[in-house]
């Protein structure tokens, strides 16, 4: 019943997304958040806190994804929740094509709110995304790894 109920709300997340809405999502992090995509795509990086979540959340909203929600599993009390869930993702590409991955995700809320977010995809499509959208060099700046220091 449980993970039910969180498939329901996840979905009504995604469709606002899906709509190019990103602010009752953007709402459900916590003011610390963390999310973590993989890869060495424009995307990849380690985004910490509302304001660089925000920047990833629009850009990729900006793309027009549309997103399908396939399974959901959850763990945990809500004060210490786990949730995975399987999804697959299109954005159509300007000129002709489209973009399609599917993956997981895992988050962990704290007290109802997000306080982690990986995403596990097929990284090499992401880059192509990047090749077929022109971008050159990763244009999101992403907090450095914790106990990294810089070269």
């Amino acid at each position: 019943m449980y993970s039910w109920i969180v498939k329901q709300v996840l979905g009504a997340l995604l469709g606002r997304l899906n709509a190019g809405d990103i602010r009752p999502v953007l709402w459900t992090y916590a003011p610390d958040a963390r999310l973590v995509f993989p890869g060495r795509s424009s995307f990849a990086g380690d985004h910490r806190g509302k304001r660089e979540i925000d920047a990833w959340l629009r850009r990729f909203v900006g793309l027009g994804p549309t997103f399908s929600l396939h399974d959901v599993a959850v763990v945990g009390p809500p004060w210490n929740m786990r949730v995975l869930f399987r999804f697959s993702d299109r954005i159509p590409i300007p000129g002709g094509g489209e973009y399609a991955n599917e993956g997981m995700e895992y988050l962990r809320l704290r007290r109802g709110r997000i306080a982690e977010q990986y995403v596990y995809l097929d990284t090499e499509a992401v880059a192509d995304l990047d090749a077929r959208l022109g971008v050159q060099t990763p244009i999101l700046k992403a907090s450095p790894p914790r106990g990294s220091t810089p070269l």
